[in-house]
């Protein structure tokens, strides 16, 4: 279950890959928008907030395809290179704003969440950081590893990064 936590939160992650240019800059959060607590954000907060980490978690097609190959090599039995090649060699759909899915978690998750959104940013850009590092040759252990860049969101917000040794996982519906 602790892997399932990190994957439906990455997932949205890999969303990101059909949005935007690649290696687009844009703005961090401004400062009154990062010191908020993600229990506070508002729809247009979650929008601006999202759009400023656009480019900052933006995966390229190829370390999103190699990452669902090495995630869906053990449930398809086929190998991560293959099920990576197939995924690359899709054609990309057509960019639709019903694509962009927020960054942010869903607002009953950030419920008492006291993170601050830099605090989830900093989370955020590390977790997109492990996922471009990974091979098909990675363990899929390595998937369970928590940034300690995250120890911050853990802490606070425990429901939405699941820490080793630490019952979150039982208690995922």
């Amino acid at each position: 279950m602790k892997r399932t936590t990190r994957i439906g939160a990455f997932l949205t992650v890999l969303s990101l890959v059909a949005c935007g240019g690649e290696g687009a800059d844009t703005a961090p959060t401004d400062t009154a928008m990062s010191s908020k607590q993600l229990k506070d954000l508002t729809a247009d907060d979650v929008q601006s907030t999202c759009d400023s980490l656009q480019a900052r978690v933006k995966l390229s097609k190829e370390d999103a395809c190699e990452y669902m190959g090495l995630l869906a090599a053990p449930a398809l039995e086929k190998p991560c290179g293959t099920l990576r090649d197939e995924c690359v060699s899709t054609e990309d759909p057509a960019e639709d704003a019903s694509i962009h899915a927020d960054c942010m978690p869903p607002t009953d998750q950030r419920v008492g969440c006291t993170a601050t959104v830099a605090e989830y940013e900093v989370c955020l850009v590390a977790q997109t950081q492990l996922v471009r590092a990974l091979t098909c040759d990675s363990a899929l252990s390595s998937l369970d590893a928590v940034p300690t860049e995250c120890d911050a969101v853990a802490r606070k917000c425990p429901q939405l990064v699941a820490t080793e040794g630490e019952g979150q996982g039982a208690e995922d519906p």
